[in-house]
């Protein structure tokens, strides 16, 4: 499924982490273009245990994208 949050925070970035664990398409859009930048580069801007490594194995098993663009997120996605 192709699934897409809005917010990359304490809960919008576990979130998408950990649907995109589960086999799914995400897409993660935030407005802060510097937190977006980080993610891209996987650099995760909370702690979470685990959350590093499922961030950076589904960015690298393309299951997980980040974006500033609302208008990519909303034309993705099968659900937000």
């Amino acid at each position: 499924m192709k699934v897409g949050i809005i917010g990359s925070g304490y809960v919008g970035l576990v979130a998408a982490a950990c649907f995109a664990e589960m086999g799914n398409n995400v897409i993660c859009v935030d407005i802060d273009n510097k937190k977006i930048d980080k993610l891209k580069q996987g650099e995760i801007p909370i702690y979470e245990p685990g959350l590093t490594d499922l961030v950076i194995g589904n960015q690298n098993r393309n299951n997980l994208t980040f974006t500033t663009k609302i208008n990519d997120a909303l034309a993705f996605s099968e659900v937000i």
